[in-house]
């Protein structure tokens, strides 16, 4: 990693430059402190983003620009600051060699991109600054703080005193801390005893409160029972009470159709087109025609009514899904459900059948296991058993007599020839072999046995038969119970019915309706033909009103229009006066019935009465023991009202929570502090003795040899200059430059950036050797020094360094 070129320009205290660097090392010789602080302040920026107070003052068009090479990658550092809404702002700019931007990762600066070193890493082992005041004392201290902690301006020493110190401060404390705590805990005991308190009180106010409301909710329905009992009381006194009601509403009902009747008589009246005398003459006619004519009417209504219930009737059966069955579909459906169960009844025996058919099976098989034992015995005919027990009779009764035992003696050895009795014998082991018995009477016991067997599994084979026959009908079994049950479900199908209780309420249900619509059609047919007869009565009422108007002289012309309107008074009239009748009969009744007694009184006591209705139910004695067990349990919710209220009012009044707890906060954050201050100093101790420890360890032996090796190898040992005084800088110049390159990976290409300001009197020779190294350490990475010191700028020029200048020429 290689600068290759920095431009400055618009800085207040920099000249405007454009330097472009050589690979050998460089010499920046500044004007003062400042410009080379500034110039420090400026590079930090730009790799770092370190902010800086000088670079906040320059001007609002102050630029700079740093090229880095690497290989073939070129990349270019540019800041500026720029006046935005009249506030100057910093920016930075990073590009390649094209000038495209470059993107680096969130956090990540410019300077570890390229150098591939931490801010910290860097200062280490990229920036070096020569301490202003280099007197023996101050490196010495660096020198120490160097080598205990690989860092110059931390000492390890000040830090463990301090916190030794601090330590020591906080255990001082202890007792007064421990006074505290001991507060703390008493105010945190008082305030749970206050809190418990505050809670007991808070639930013993929430009881009270929950008691007031029993005890209210008890007495309300204890006056509402009271109150009920006595509307009872007054219902059991009266308990004519809702025909009563009832009586009056039909009476006020009559009351106001009387009274419109007569306002419409009054009204015909009034208009004159009508003469009362007519009316009163044919008042008889009038009135027969009046009852007529509401007859007519009536039954009219009745016609009508029936009318609409029987087309509603044959809307209901046409859409009826029970339609398209037969009249006998009842039966029909019966039988085939008895079909059916019959066939799943037998089919359910079928069942035991099998069982009973796989155990004679299983007998079958152990019968004939048997029966091939005695196979051999199948051969025996009735033929042979002849043969075998004659020819055992022959050999018994030759045996039995001694002649013939005296024969076989006299002839078998004198003619060598077998005996009688050996040739039967022989005869009789030929067969006895052959059936493999070993005398007639293990033969005949064998063959009964064969032949009782035989039977055994005859007779087995012939139940087996019987029973398969039996299975063998479960097919045909369960084509009828499928063919029934589709016959079933098809009908229950068409009418939706669950099941064939529901289809069969259905059913009767459609037979019910026709049958009521055969006989609404029926009492039509006798309504129309009583209209019709109440009509020809009508007709000839109305004619001989008619011709009675001729006698009164009126014209023809006329007659029709005022026989309608005797007709229309005649049919008020009628109503009129059946209305009165009705209001007489009713009040009469009323009268009789209420006596003196207040029906308005008795409404505002018994009414609602449906509500009286539902708690006569309730028998007086529960209702009284009802009412006995609410006052009982409300006595008892008072008196224990009464102990809370008064456990309540003598229990102390507790301290204020928030009060407490204020105080507790202070307490705690005094005792809190504390306690993080002690773990705090006591895990920085602990910390600083782990890291120091892993410092030596890892790092204290390579950082010895590596200063070892720079102070023996570039510092010469002859010279006139003051020995402890050359000793403690050519320490302090090794330690600082073996830190430098510890620091960064041994293969870093980071550029070193060196500051001096000015050197003292006789280190010409000093710096000289210093100056050995750093040409050195420039064979591998870029060396920069910046110093205002003119001699020293002497002494490296002289080494062949190469010069640039902020100072004017």
């Amino acid at each position: 990693m290689k600068i290759e070129r920095i431009r400055i320009s618009n800085f207040r205290d920099l000249k405007d430059i454009d330097w472009i660097f050589p690979t050998v090392p460089t010499l920046i010789i500044n004007r003062d402190i400042n410009d080379q602080k500034l110039l420090d302040d400026l590079l930090m920026k730009l790799f770092y983003e370190q902010e800086s107070q000088l670079l906040e003052k320059q001007k609002d068009n102050a630029a700079a620009e740093v090229w880095i090479s690497e290989d073939n990658h070129h990349f270019m550092v540019r800041y500026e600051n720029i006046q935005i809404d009249g506030q100057i702002t910093q920016q930075l700019t990073f590009s390649d060699g094209n000038g495209y931007k470059v993107n680096l990762p969130e956090k990540m600066t410019i300077g570890e991109y390229l150098f591939r070193a931490r801010l910290q890493a860097f200062l280490q082992g990229g920036r070096i600054t020569w301490p202003d005041k280099d007197s023996q004392d101050n490196l010495f201290l660096r020198i120490n703080n160097l080598s205990q902690g690989g860092d110059e301006d931390f000492s390890l020493t000040k830090v463990r005193a301090s916190l030794i110190g601090a330590q020591k401060r906080v255990k001082d404390q202890r007792e007064s801390m421990e006074l505290v705590k001991a507060e703390y805990d008493a105010l945190r005991n008082e305030w749970e005893n206050a809190h418990r308190q505050q809670e007991a009180n808070r639930l013993l106010l929430i009881e009270i409160k929950n008691l007031q409301e029993n005890e209210a909710i008890l007495s309300e329905k204890i006056a509402l029972t009271h109150k009920i009992h006595q509307r009872l009381d007054c219902l059991a006194q009266n308990p004519d009470y809702r025909e009563l009601r009832q009586l009056q509403d039909e009476i006020s009902r009559l009351e106001e159709r009387q009274q419109c009747l007569d306002e419409g008589l009054r009204a015909i009246s009034s208009d004159g087109a009508v003469d009362w005398e007519i009316i009163e003459n044919f008042r008889e006619e009038c009135m027969e025609w009046a009852c007529l004519q509401k007859d007519v009417r009536s039954l009219t209504a009745e016609i009508e009514d029936r009318i609409i219930l029987i087309e509603q009737m044959q809307k209901l059966l046409s859409a009826s899904a029970y339609q398209g069955f037969r009249e006998d579909e009842e039966q029909q459906l019966r039988r085939v459900m008895e079909e059916r169960d019959s066939a799943r009844d037998r089919l359910n025996e079928l069942i035991l059948v099998r069982e009973e058919l796989d155990e004679l099976k299983l007998e079958y098989e152990e019968e004939i296991t048997k029966l091939s034992k005695l196979i051999v015995m199948s051969d025996v005919t009735e033929d042979t058993v002849n043969r075998i027990t004659r020819k055992e009779k022959q050999l018994n009764r030759w045996q039995s007599y001694k002649i013939c035992n005296i024969t076989d003696q006299l002839l078998t050895k004198p003619l060598k020839i077998k005996s009688i009795n050996e040739r039967l014998s022989a005869h009789l082991l030929e067969y006895y072999q052959r059936y493999h018995v070993a005398n007639y009477r293990e033969f005949t016991s064998r063959l009964e046995e064969y032949q009782q067997q035989q039977r055994q599994v005859e007779n087995l084979k012939k139940r087996i038969e019987k029973l398969q026959e039996k299975v063998n009908k479960e097919p045909k079994l369960l084509r009828i119970i499928d063919s029934r049950n589709e016959i079933i479900k098809l009908a229950l199908s068409k009418v939706e019915a669950a099941d064939f209780s529901e289809w069969l309420n259905g059913w009767l249900a459609y037979q019910q309706m026709k049958k009521q619509r055969s006989e609404e059609t029926d009492q039509l047919n006798k309504d129309l033909e009583q209209k019709l007869d109440l009509e020809k009565k009508l007709a000839i009422c109305a004619e001989g009103m008619s011709e009675n108007l001729k006698n009164w002289g009126i014209p023809v012309g006329d007659r029709e229009e005022i026989l309608s309107a005797i007709l229309n008074v005649a049919g008020q009239l009628q109503e009129r006066d059946a209305v009165k009748e009705e209001v007489a009969k009713y009040s009469e009744i009323f009268v009789k019935k209420i006596g003196n007694r207040d029906l308005e009184q008795l409404s505002r006591i018994l009414e609602p009465l449906a509500e009286l209705e539902r708690e006569q139910r309730l028998s007086n004695k529960e209702r009284l023991a009802e009412m006995t067990s609410w006052e009982k349990e409300r006595v008892e919710i008072h008196q224990h009202l009464e102990v809370l209220n008064t456990r309540l009012q003598g229990d102390e009044q507790a301290a204020s929570l928030s009060v407490l707890e204020k105080k507790i906060e202070v307490k705690k954050r005094q005792w809190t502090a504390y306690e993080d201050l002690r773990h705090a100093l006591n895990d920085a101790q602990a910390i600083l003795d782990l890291s120091w420890q892993e410092w030596q360890t890892k790092y204290e032996k390579n950082l010895s040899e590596e200063k070892q090796w720079i102070y023996e190898h570039f510092f010469s040992q002859k010279g006139k200059y003051t020995e402890n005084e050359t000793v403690v800088k050519r320490n302090y110049f090794s330690y600082r430059l073996a830190l430098a390159q510890l620091a960064l990976p041994i293969t870093t290409e980071v550029p070193l950036f060196f500051s001096v300001g000015k050197i003292s009197e006789g280190d010409q020779t000093f710096w000289a050797d210093a100056a050995k190294y750093l040409n050195k350490l420039g064979l591998g990475r870029q060396v920069f020094l910046n110093t205002e010191d003119p001699l020293l700028a002497e002494i490296l020029l002289d080494d062949g360094w190469s010069p640039f200048s902020f100072v004017d020429d």
